[in-house]
């Protein structure tokens, strides 16, 4: 008798199962684009895990603020590392 073992949930694949549709419709066009573009994609799976390696505090906080405050002008798009003032003189 031989016992199957299983390896771990991936956490990542597990997220992406979980979202909705809505959230993962530019990760699902990004990997359309990156098979057109190049012939092959990492998944959508490895892609959002890229996407979240790429999230800097300073991001993070800025897109907490934007909902915070419900702010959607979008007018200059600042530096990654700077700080963005979306208010009005």
């Amino acid at each position: 008798m031989t016992t199957e073992i299983k390896p771990p949930p991936d956490a990542i694949e597990e997220l992406v199962k979980a979202l909705p549709p809505h959230l993962t419709e530019n990760f699902e066009k990004a990997h359309r684009q990156i098979q057109e573009y190049y012939g092959l994609s990492p998944g959508i799976s490895a892609l959002v895990r890229l996407w979240l390696a790429c999230a800097t505090s300073t991001r993070i906080r800025m897109e907490f603020e934007r909902a915070v405050l419900d702010i959607t002008k979008r007018g200059l798009n600042p530096h990654e590392e700077a700080y963005f003032d979306d208010s009005v003189a």
